[in-house]
Formats: structure tokens, sequence, C-alpha cells
């Protein structure tokens, strides 16, 4: 007899799962005495509602791309109490004036978040984005990571970038993959902007909306919470956005990341993670944040952690207290 491996959506397993079991429980059971139909016996822990999010962009079809447990895991309470504990403190001390966390168990959907209403200026972490974006454009034209764009001089609205350890040439030509490299890897603000010059502006707004995250308004400020931002790292993972060659492309991309000041300072450096910070100073005030896969165990998790104070460096020695905490009770969690 034949075995069919379905690839079926997180929420059809949990609802099967949560069927299978309530059924096998009545045909076991068999006839009971009336004294045996009165007995308590345990009840399976099913999700009471879920979350769906689904493009809207053909006639018949709706594709599904992100499944949401509404209600935050009971399984995470010891992270979730231990990382909310820091938190409070670390406001209660003013080391930070905002802070916000996110954890998901990337295998089963299993999260919860700290502070989810505050938002924040995403600043570099739009990259992840921008990145999105041209990994859509490379889906209908492979050949735009082949285009050369020419760099004459560095950007003034490149110059305010306060975490820096690389610069594009001036009067260099650099492939659309080079770019996206240096944006990435290095998070650097000239390679954005040239980048912009040849992005599909609808492609990415189109990436706001299919996520219902709000879309960035190009004159004003913008800003995004924890749980929105979340987004493009799950739809990445998952591949749920774009085929699995870029979103591999993609994550790869963020492993080589050079900033080593934040999440990556509180796990295993022999664990690998796909990462991107931003960082932004308004007058006296700070922010610094980053969202971060790590590859952790073949039980991979998503973090992202976003910060308001007084100092970057203060800011970030917090980015890495709070990895720390998540990634030493999840090893616990799991028996390592």
């Amino acid at each position: 007899m034949k075995l069919f491996k379905l690839n079926l959506p997180l929420y059809i397993v949990i609802l099967l799962a949560c069927g299978a079991f309530a059924s096998g429980k009545y045909i076991l059971s068999g006839k009971k005495t009336s004294s045996e139909s009165s007995e308590i016996h345990p009840v399976v822990n099913c999700p009471a509602s879920m979350e769906q999010v689904r493009l809207k962009d053909y006639e018949l079809t709706h594709p599904l791309i992100l499944t949401d447990i509404s209600e935050e895991s009971k399984s995470l309470r010891n992270i979730h109490d231990k990382i909310e504990t820091y938190v409070n403190a670390a406001r209660s001390e003013q080391k930070a004036d905002e802070i916000s966390v996110y954890f998901r168990k990337l295998d089963n959907g299993a999260w919860f978040s700290i502070n989810p209403n505050q938002t924040y200026n995403p600043a570099s972490m739009i990259k992840v984005a921008y990145l999105i974006t041209f990994m859509k454009m490379a889906e209908s034209n492979p050949n735009i990571l082949n285009k050369k764009v020419y760099f004459s001089k560095h950007f003034s609205q490149a110059i305010n970038q306060n975490i820096k350890d690389f610069q594009l040439k001036e009067g260099v030509h650099y492939t659309i993959e080079g770019l996206l490299t240096a944006m990435m890897v290095h998070s650097d603000n000239d390679a954005t902007i040239l980048l912009g010059e040849q992005m599909n502006v609808n492609i990415f707004n189109g990436i706001f909306k299919d996520l219902n995250i709000p879309i960035p308004n190009p004159v004003t400020e913008y800003y995004i919470s924890v749980n929105d931002f979340c987004k493009f790292f799950r739809v990445l993972y998952s591949s749920t956005y774009t085929r699995p060659e870029y979103s591999e492309y993609a994550l790869k991309m963020m492993t080589y990341s050079t900033y080593n000041n934040g999440l990556k300072k509180g796990i295993d450096p022999n664990v690998k993670m796909a990462h991107k910070f931003g960082e932004r100073i308004f007058g006296t005030k700070s922010q610094l944040h980053e969202f971060g896969i790590v590859f952790f165990n073949k039980t991979p998790y998503l973090i992202g952690v976003m910060t308001k104070g007084n100092s970057l460096t203060q800011l970030s020695t917090i980015l890495g207290d709070i990895s720390k905490i998540a990634f030493d009770e999840y090893k616990m969690q799991n028996g390592i």
C-alpha cells in the first residue's frame, strides 16, 4: 500500500489531530455506566481560534501566507516570564524607556510577545522589506540580480549611520546582487538608496498590504510593532510569499550579517542565525532593534527585540541579555 506525504498547513494538522483524538476517545470508550460517564477526563489543549492571512490577487484561489494561533502559548511561559521580569527591571532602572519582545517557535507556531502595542521606527530593519521586494522582482526576471548600477558618490542621506563597518567605493559599477549584499550584510545606506531607485515600489507596497501591515509613507516617519515586523521573517522561513530558492537566498544572506553586538551576543557562537538590526537617533533618544531566526538543534525560533532609550551601547546590552535568556531557557526546555 502506498503512503502519500501531504504538505498540510499547520492549522489543518492541529484541527485533524484534535478531531482524531476526540473520535478515538469516543470509539474506544464503548458502553459506559452512568457512574463512568460522569468521570472527568482531560481535554485536548487545542487552539480556540486561529487567524489567517491570505493573498487576494486571484479570483478563485486565496493562497495562505500566514496562520496564527490567536492565544499566546502556555508552553513558553517560562521564557516569557523570565524575559518579562528582565524587561520590567531594565525599565524601572531607566536602562531603557521602552522594550518590546517577540518570540516564536517555528516548528509549531507557539509564540508570545511582550509590550506588543508599542511602535518603533524600524530604521535599517526596513531593508528586509527591500530584500523581499527584489526577491519578488527576481521571480519574474532572474537577470535583475546581475543588472549593474553606477555609484558616483556617497549620498548625503547616508551619512547619519552610527553603526557602520563598510562603505561602497565611489565611481564603481555594482550589481544589484552586490548592492543587496552591502545592504543586508553591512547595512550600508548608500547601497539601500541605490536599490530604492531600482526597486519596484508597487511590489514593495504590496508586501505590506498583503501582510496586513501599514504601508510606509515616504514623506513621514514610519512606525511598526514587533508583532507586525515578525511577519517578514515568518514568510521567508516558511517560503509562503517568495519561491523557496529566493527565500533561501534571502535568509542565507542575512546569516552573514557583520553585526554581532546585539542578539548574537546571547547565543552559542556556533549556532547559525539569520538576522537584521536597525538603529536610529532622535535628538537625545536612541532606538535599537533586531530580529533574527536562530537555527538551533533542528528546532529554530524567531526572536525580535525593539528598544528605545538614552544610549545605543546600553540598548545593545539589553538585546544581548534578552537573547541569552531566551537561548538558555530554550535549551533547557528542549532538554539540552
